[in-house]
């Protein structure tokens, strides 16, 4: 595999929360005390139903039921509470930094992908070291499910969606990536039912080698070639 005839000509580009990070118990912390501030209450089938979803939509939820402040001002409570918990102690899932590491150094273009803050992202982009380029919710117009998210990031990481990897965790993840046109590698550790095709499933990123990631792409780009 180390043949330049065999160099991706697509990437991996991976979502954040579930995926890399371990930072919904932050969120679900942060929204529950925006919540019990007010007055009011934020269950735990509220935070589920809004995992992956892009952020105005709990925020909105929250500010319906009697949070105080306009909905920027209570996403911006909430990212201030999580990126200063994870900025203390950065909660990697199993073989994130390993993968990210091993695919980098094999040459394979990495992007971070997600609906996440720009403060949190580029706080998870500094510690891994390993992105070249970052696509937040700052950068887009139309978060996931959207496909602009993984479009975006393709583009600037000068990649064909179609020959990459998304490696997600949620509904609302794959859907955005599939859309986009690249194959999932889907991490069922939210749920099992990603609700659009995919090409792997995960129990987590430890099941994954850079070697893995490298033959996938090298297929897919042979595939190209023939055609």
């Amino acid at each position: 595999m180390n043949d330049s005839s065999l160099r991706p000509v697509g990437g991996a580009l991976f979502d954040l929360d579930g995926t890399l990070i371990d930072s919904e118990p932050q969120w679900q912390i942060a929204q529950t005390r925006l919540a019990e501030q007010a007055g009011v209450t934020w269950t735990d089938e509220d935070f589920l139903a809004t995992i992956g979803r892009p952020m105005p939509r709990w925020a909105a939820l929250l500010s319906d039921r009697g949070v105080p402040g306009t909905i920027e001002e209570i996403i911006a409570q909430a990212v201030a509470f999580v990126t200063e918990q994870i900025r203390n102690h950065m909660p990697w899932l199993p073989g994130a930094q390993e993968l990210l590491t091993e695919a980098a150094a094999a040459g394979v273009p990495c992007a971070l992908v997600t609906n996440n803050a720009a403060a949190a992202a580029e706080l998870v982009a500094e510690a891994a070291g390993v992105f070249s380029t970052v696509v937040s919710s700052a950068d887009v117009t139309e978060p996931k499910p959207d496909p602009e998210p993984y479009l975006t990031a393709a583009r600037q990481l000068g990649v064909d969606p179609a020959r990459s990897i998304a490696f997600e965790d949620s509904v609302s993840g794959a859907t955005s990536a599939h859309r986009a046109g690249l194959a999932v590698w889907f991490l069922t550790g939210h749920t099992a039912d990603p609700q659009v095709p995919v090409d792997r499933t995960l129990g987590s990123l430890t099941e994954v080698s850079a070697q893995d990631v490298l033959e996938a792409l090298a297929r897919e780009r042979q595939s190209a070639l023939g055609r």
